[in-house]
């Protein structure tokens, strides 16, 4: 539509006003006043849509023509805003088309790069250049680029490790973190599968626990990395803790075939805190206790003890005593 044509239409609603005002008992002069404030009105739109204004226009994005074995590791845009500049009249027209607000794009038409996508500006112009014509100027898209990761269907399974704190209230005992799966799928282009061997929790905090603990939570990813699954559920099993002491021999270690070393007294005493539910299955044969020849060869009257193994489950474990007396005996012949 022209701007002689908008005019006439608008001189015409303005014939129709004044008809249908003189059935109505008005003041003349106020009857003036809106005939010529609408006259002005007019004219002032019409100015306006002659003069060079912004604005945005907001399309759809369809992607088209996708490879089978292409798998998109982080989000596609579903819509891109473009801005555009123009006369009114030009920006007008083109809002008042009943047209597709949608863009399709070809997968094989994007640019790619170690399997990305970059949406940019170059993109967008091509596409919409036949739509804008002359009339209308492409400004920029926002965001002006996005990059979109994919991977050519490359899958490698990796464990899943806690990453957080966990803390618990006085007389309660941290007895284990279990997470299930233990394992996810992860979906990534080939260069960065090659240097993940773990994916970790959202690092969380879980403070002064006083019983078990069940809830789920995701699993932190990079971007262009997709893991399936994304969240994980966790047990953090917390129980009341009591103190258990066992005698546990003391074996001699780094000895030589000739030697014989015996320590005063024979066995110590290991205390630990352990949980309730593993009270009774914790035994003396769970620990090992050693004392080392090479610190005998100093010429130390008494050699430290060292806790060498104990079982899981347990806290605070303290050997009694913690130094004790030796004799190192030759066993030749």
């Amino acid at each position: 539509m022209t701007s002689k044509e908008y005019l006439r239409k608008i001189t015409g609603s303005c014939h129709v006003l004044a008809r249908r005002l003189r059935l109505v008992r008005i003041n003349r002069n106020f009857l003036v006043f809106l005939i010529f404030l609408a006259i002005a009105i007019a004219f002032w739109f019409m100015q306006t849509l002659k003069e060079s204004s912004s604005t945005q226009f907001v399309y759809d994005i369809r992607l088209t023509n996708v490879p089978k074995e292409v798998i998109f590791t982080s989000d596609i845009p579903k819509s891109i805003a473009i801005s555009v500049t123009g006369r009114g009249w030009a920006l007008l027209q083109y809002m008042s088309r009943k047209e597709s607000k949608e863009l399709i794009v070809d997968f094989k038409d994007i640019e790619k790069s170690r399997s990305k996508l970059t949406l940019d500006n170059n993109l967008w112009r091509r596409l919409l250049m036949h739509r804008f014509g002359s009339t209308i100027k492409f400004v920029t898209a926002i965001p002006s680029t996005q990059e979109v990761y994919y991977s050519n269907g490359t899958v490698k399974r990796v464990p899943i490790v806690f990453d957080g704190k966990i803390t618990t209230e006085l007389q309660h005992l941290l007895c284990g973190v279990h997470l299930y799966p233990d394992s996810t799928d992860i979906i990534a282009p080939t260069y960065m599968l090659d240097s993940i061997t773990e994916v970790h929790t959202r690092y969380q905090e879980f403070k002064n626990l006083d019983d078990t603990l069940t809830t789920v939570i995701p699993l932190h990813t990079a971007t262009g990395i997709k893991v399936i699954p994304d969240s994980v559920k966790i047990d953090i099993c917390v129980d009341l803790f009591t103190e258990k002491t066992v005698e546990v021999p003391i074996y001699c270690e780094n000895i030589p075939s000739n030697k014989l070393m015996r320590t005063f007294p024979s066995k110590a005493k290991v205390t630990f805190h352990v949980s309730a539910t593993l009270f009774n299955k914790i035994t003396p044969e769970d620990f090992i206790v050693v004392v080392d020849y090479n610190e005998a060869k100093t010429g130390q009257s008494k050699c430290t003890l060292q806790l060498r193994s104990k079982p899981e489950g347990i806290s605070h474990a303290r050997i009694t005593p913690q130094a004790i007396e030796y004799v190192i005996e030759s066993t030749d012949n």
